[in-house]
């Protein structure tokens, strides 16, 4: 399993599910509340699962399509900021339900998930901005733009909450069966769609400089598919096991010099483990050449353990050839909550800075957990581990 989306091997986010903010007031005015936690969740291509609804959006070269578990009274907020040590800037458009949640235009048919910016006209009226990119028959102001940019985004921040007003405010994401209450519902109706979409535009240069991750960011932060280098204290926390769990193919990286005695960690095949400035004594499990971990002590550790040589790796599943595409048991829109207090950065950059088309996309299509659960049952795709080599004598 996976908590990080994909696609063009370097363009990412990670989507996140945390239980929603309830507005508050004072007296007559609504309070801004602070960022939501992390909150990442499981994500699963839809192509490896044949049960998975027949109007899902299917992957290719160019797109990535994965599907989503939600919860009702829960919010979502999707993190970008991988995108910040791509090679060159990276815009990234948004399509919730089929409306962009920064300026709340419908984006099907030839706007769909299309780059745009604002600074003259209103897009809607074609009449000239007054100051400030106030339209006074819309009356309000309008963005610079209806994407996110590391152009114009201070590091770390490259995220999006919810729907933006007009004020600059976002009001939080969140999933309901009201269908009066969702945004799309209410502005585009029947057009809508129970996804979330992204594009990604890149410079048409590179950047002249490439920005190093930050060290030292905690288990808090955004870790799925990443190297985490971070405090391992307090790692009893994660897991079903008690023990700290990575996915297939995740780094474990560790500068810390708090970790306690006996502390067990349990890896899946691909994983390699750094452990730095450590004391006491580390059992470390499945590490070998069987569960393909490597690990790698640095600075004294005391000593690493092999307790076992186990492959974990998670198995795929043959799907009956009765499997039949699942109808969702609900079907939960995205309304707009509480106020955050977060803002949409202009982007500095003229339109002729991007690339006309966007360099990959990313579906997101999310149900309910019973609906997930469905999917789940009905198996993964079986792939042919062995490839061309399946009916062949091989071995030592």
């Amino acid at each position: 399993m996976t908590q990080e989306m994909t696609v063009k091997k370097d363009l990412k986010c990670v989507f996140n599910m945390p239980t929603k903010i309830s507005s508050e007031f004072d007296g007559d005015e609504e309070i801004s509340h602070y960022l939501p936690p992390y909150a990442p969740v499981d994500v699963h291509p839809v192509d490896e699962y044949e049960a998975c609804p027949t109007n899902w959006m299917h992957g290719s070269d160019m797109v990535s399509s994965y599907f989503v578990g939600v919860k009702e009274d829960h919010g979502m907020w999707i993190d970008f900021n991988e995108c910040s040590y791509h090679t060159h800037d990276v815009a990234i458009v948004i399509s919730i339900q089929g409306i962009n949640p920064i300026t709340g235009q419908k984006m099907v048919a030839d706007k769909a998930l299309r780059l745009e910016q604002y600074h003259k006209k209103c897009p809607i009226h074609n009449t000239n901005f007054k100051q400030d990119r106030y339209c006074e028959k819309c009356g309000f102001k309008w963005p610079g733009q209806n994407y996110l940019a590391t152009t114009g985004t201070p590091e770390m921040k490259l995220w999006l909450d919810g729907f933006r007003t007009p004020d600059g405010k976002v009001r939080q994401y969140i999933f309901t069966e009201d269908k009066v209450r969702g945004v799309a519902a209410q502005l585009i109706g029947e057009e809508r769609v129970f996804a979330v979409g992204i594009a990604y535009y890149l410079s048409k240069h590179k950047k002249p400089y490439t920005s190093e991750r930050p060290k030292g960011r905690s288990m808090s932060g955004n870790f799925g598919g990443s190297p985490l280098i971070c405090n391992l204290d307090g790692w009893n926390k994660y897991g079903d096991s008690g023990s700290p769990i990575l996915g297939i193919g995740e780094t474990l990286s560790s500068n810390s010099g708090d970790i306690v005695d006996n502390v067990d960690f349990n890896f899946f095949a691909g994983d390699s483990v750094e452990i730095g400035n450590s004391v006491g004594n580390i059992s470390c499990n499945n590490i070998g050449a069987t569960a393909g971990m490597t690990p790698k002590s640095t600075k004294g550790v005391g000593h690493i353990k092999a307790s076992k040589s186990i492959l974990r790796a998670q198995a795929s599943v043959s799907p009956s050839m009765n499997v039949q595409p699942v109808t969702p048991v609900k079907k939960l829109e995205i309304g707009a909550g509480a106020l955050i207090k977060q803002r949409v950065y202009d982007d500095p950059k003229m339109m002729s800075y991007w690339e006309e088309k966007p360099a990959g996309m990313i579906y997101i299509n999310y149900c309910d957990e019973e609906t997930k659960k469905k999917i789940l049952d009905g198996g993964r795709r079986a792939d042919k581990k062995d490839g061309f080599m399946k009916d062949i004598k091989v071995g030592g």
